[in-house]
């Protein structure tokens, strides 16, 4: 069952408008040894110049806002109950600074169908519920010092039953009412959370999570919406968690639901895996336009699921293209109207076939070891805790596969840049900083994500005049440059997770594919 949620997540997260055919057509060209080059293929990302040469100058007189660190993410920190011997990451999450955490696909805790298993249960009754694992899983993400984002709905799921509309929308709405009330008002023996964001449903547009219509998934959001706001109107309401912000049915069509019948939509949930760090960009950018149009200008903007493209191979999902990628991302959401955006995810399942096949995004392998990608979040991390003020920069094209970030301390301790290359040639990189807030001498730290170095120190030196640097940016690699007159620096990045050898080997790229295609086959019909 385990491996067909994988498949389950594999096959939904394909990109918008393919088909089963285009699996089949792929499968039987791999039987026959001809290439395959699907539609959907990633594309290179363009160079940046053709010199090959960037300079960046900032002057730490000139600010630019505050830095945002988009430390959100899906699941844990405690482990999927089912994986034997998996880790809590409570530490890990700590680490990072992860400040907000998604209850999708805990596969059972925090899902409707589990909290009320008995549907012809009459609602207002406390006997009618089961918190006992949802518990658990709440209570772990507030002592990690998260707070919450709950998904009201189900995981993804191989029984076709928990893909249904609910039978009676007013009934599952006033179920939803008091799963509010037990986490954040102490009925039924709960808590007072607090928590804000209550998001109703999972990918309706997707028949995996809602066989149904949308004008039915709008009836909905219609009924659950009105009722938990009615009950508290300070509560976070929205939807409706698009798999693809290009169907128009859940983006303008449900808008326009909305607006018509004055429904209140705090805000707008949107899901993206994509191919390079400038997708989110523009992605971003059309749900913020689209909003406006509408007339939803208070309306949030929140992304609740991103990662890389699902169809990248596993290897590139945990070394440090996707800490490239990751650092691009995390720059790029800086300027993109974006309200929160949460990755998926941290806890992952102990599967060899998953991981075999590609299909594992967890940022921490099972037993908590890092990932390479989540480097990328401690250097955010370091940079929004010790250097929170942005600083201006040189204008960018994130479209060319290249991005730079740069803060300073409110005390003006410390100043922190981050220059990421995600896909583009390598590149010769001079940085200069002028009007540094210090009279006297001053420390200049870099440290480097690639494949060989964890968020590792290679240069340390001691400086009393205006910085400049010059070093070679590589391809898929993340630069963190700390210059500050303290005493204390920030930590090198733990050992990270090794890559099996056998997902190291590229020749089995079209066999891994073909089999996860026949596994689709089988599994989807």
């Amino acid at each position: 069952m385990n491996v067909k949620l994988s498949f389950a997540r594999f096959f939904r997260h394909c990109p918008h408008g393919h088909s089963r055919r285009t699996l089949l057509l792929a499968f039987t060209l791999t039987i026959l040894g001809m290439p395959f080059t699907p539609a959907f293929s990633p594309p290179l990302v363009n160079h940046l110049l053709s010199e090959d040469t960037l300079t960046i100058d900032i002057d730490c007189t000139q600010t630019s806002g505050t830095i945002t660190p988009y430390a959100e993410i899906n699941c844990g920190p405690l482990p999927i109950h089912y994986v034997k011997d998996g880790a809590d990451l409570t530490e890990q999450y700590r680490n990072l600074g992860i400040s907000c955490v998604r209850t999708h696909d805990f596969y059972g805790p925090t899902d409707v169908s589990e909290i009320f298993p008995r549907w012809n249960a009459d609602p207002s009754l406390a006997s009618s519920y089961n918190f006992t694992r949802s518990d658990r899983c709440i209570t772990g993400i507030i002592n990690a010092g998260c707070e919450v984002f709950y998904r009201l709905g189900e995981s993804a799921s191989d029984d076709p039953a928990l893909r249904e509309p609910p039978e009676n929308f007013s009934k599952w709405a006033e179920i939803c009412k008091h799963i509010v009330m037990h986490y954040n008002d102490g009925w039924n023996n709960g808590y007072h959370y607090n928590i804000s964001y209550w998001e109703i449903w999972n990918e309706p547009d997707l028949s995996g999570f809602w066989n149904s219509t949308a004008d039915e998934y709008y009836r909905l959001y219609h009924i659950t919406a009105t009722t938990l706001k009615e009950y508290n109107e300070s509560l976070k309401i929205g939807g409706p968690c698009t798999s693809s912000i290009d169907n128009e049915n859940f983006t303008e069509g449900f808008l326009r639901y909305v607006k018509t019948h004055n429904l209140p939509l705090d805000f707008f949930s949107w899901h993206l895996y994509a191919d390079t760090p400038h997708d989110f960009f523009t992605a971003s950018q059309k749900v913020r336009t689209m909003l406006d149009s509408y007339g939803f200008t208070e309306c949030e903007n929140i992304n609740t699921e991103w990662n890389i493209n699902i169809l990248t191979p596993q290897r590139d999902k945990d070394n440090a293209r996707n800490a490239a990628f990751t650092a691009c991302t995390l720059t790029v959401f800086q300027d993109a109207a974006i309200d929160h955006a949460f990755r998926y995810r941290g806890t992952q399942d102990n599967n060899w076939l998953e991981r075999l096949l590609g299909f594992d995004l967890g940022l921490f392998a099972y037993d908590g070891t890092y990932k390479t990608p989540a480097l990328s979040y401690l250097a955010m991390h370091y940079m929004a805790r010790d250097s929170p003020i942005r600083l201006a920069t040189p204008p960018m094209d994130a479209s060319k596969g290249i991005t730079y970030l740069a803060g300073i301390a409110e005390d003006k301790a410390n100043i922190t840049v981050l220059i990421t290359n995600f896909e583009s040639e390598d590149t010769t990189c001079t940085l200069t900083i002028t009007n540094l807030p210090w009279n006297g001498s001053y420390r200049a730290v870099h440290y480097l994500i690639d494949d060989r170095h964890h968020l590792e120190i290679t240069g340390n030196e001691t400086s009393l005049s205006n910085y400049t640097a010059t070093f070679m940016l590589k391809r898929n690699t993340v630069q963190f440059i700390r210059l500050t007159n303290a005493t204390s620096i920030p930590d090198e990045g733990p050992p990270v997770a090794p890559i099996p050898f056998l997902l190291r080997l590229r020749i089995l790229d079209p066999f891994t594919r073909m089999l996860g295609i026949l596994l689709l086959m089988l599994i989807f019909g």
